[in-house]
């Protein structure tokens, strides 16, 4: 076996290379998925913060919302100018008008099942 001067061997050399390419792509997934992870938080916070801006426009004016998202920022109940989905999505505004509860709704929901907010 021929070892360079460092004393390491080719097959070392090698070896090590596969290793940290094998490492690599193993990784590589879980990469993507923690971005995927951060937008599907990212959605449901937003869509948290839509219930909570619609919730207080309830209550300071005694009456339910009926509207859009472009309606509760037009109102500076929303603070984000325009909040919508990280994957390019609106969202949805809908009060039950017997309970007043209020239920906000991704509109990419079909493609990310995961952009759904759970009542609380």
């Amino acid at each position: 076996m021929k070892m360079n001067q460092y004393g390491f061997s080719v097959y070392k050399v090698l070896a090590l290379i596969f290793f940290l390419g094998l490492v690599f792509v193993l990784a590589l997934p879980q990469f993507f998925d923690l971005q995927s992870r951060e937008k599907t938080e990212e959605c449901i916070n937003n869509m948290q913060e839509v219930r909570a801006a619609a919730e207080q426009y309830m209550r300071d004016r005694e009456q339910l919302f009926v509207g859009t998202v472009d309606d509760l920022t037009r109102t500076r109940y929303l603070r984000t100018a325009h909040i919508i989905c990280p994957y390019q999505g609106k969202y949805s505004v809908s009060v039950d008008p017997e309970t007043s509860h209020v239920s906000v709704e991704c509109f990419n929901v079909a493609d990310y099942p995961d952009h759904v907010l759970f009542n609380e």
